[in-house]
């Protein structure tokens, strides 16, 4: 059976049991069937909490491997870019803008240009006209109004009804 099922039946039993005239002889069956599932549910969550370790170390290995891979990446595209560096250089040495060998064709060519700034990037903004800035849409501080919302402020508190309030979730910890 699966958890859910086996809550499913633990809240069906239980609620038989808070009716009023059961007879004793079916309210120990109850009882006895209660107990059961509740071990049984128990089980099931110490079999979940293993499977749930083992995936976490999965995850951790996956994780640790997709960083390693993403630094093996980022080398072997640096290595790329420095060897087109060196092959571009050496062609502009020799005054030889275009190399034909058996399996390639090696030419330099011209890219689109592209904007290069003289000053520092937090002056930008400051000195140019908005015609070139990009508008930015508002973020809402989530942080600013939960501080809003438990510090107690009725003024605080009526401004954001209807609008936000706060809810506390839960989860499992397993240790």
């Amino acid at each position: 059976m699966t958890l859910y099922e086996l809550t499913g039946d633990y809240q069906k039993f239980s609620d038989i049991m808070e009716q009023v005239d059961i007879p004793e002889d079916l309210k120990a069956q109850l009882e006895e069937a209660l107990s059961n599932l509740a071990d049984d549910i128990e089980d099931k969550l110490e079999n979940y909490g293993k499977i749930i370790k083992n995936f976490e170390a999965d995850i951790a290995g996956l994780k640790a491997e997709e960083e390693r891979l993403s630094l093996k990446r980022k080398t072997l595209e640096n290595r790329v870019a420095n060897m087109k560096l060196a092959m571009r250089d050496a062609m502009k040495a020799t005054n030889n803008p275009k190399v034909k060998t058996p399996l390639f064709t090696f030419s330099v060519q011209k890219n689109a240009a592209s904007v290069k700034f003289d000053i520092p990037d937090e002056q930008i903004p400051k000195l140019l006209s908005k015609k070139y800035l990009i508008p930015v849409e508002p973020k809402v501080d989530k942080k600013l109004i939960k501080e809003d919302l438990e510090s107690g402020d009725p003024d605080l508190k009526f401004a954001l009804s209807g609008i936000a309030h706060l809810e506390q979730s839960e989860s499992i910890r397993i240790r």
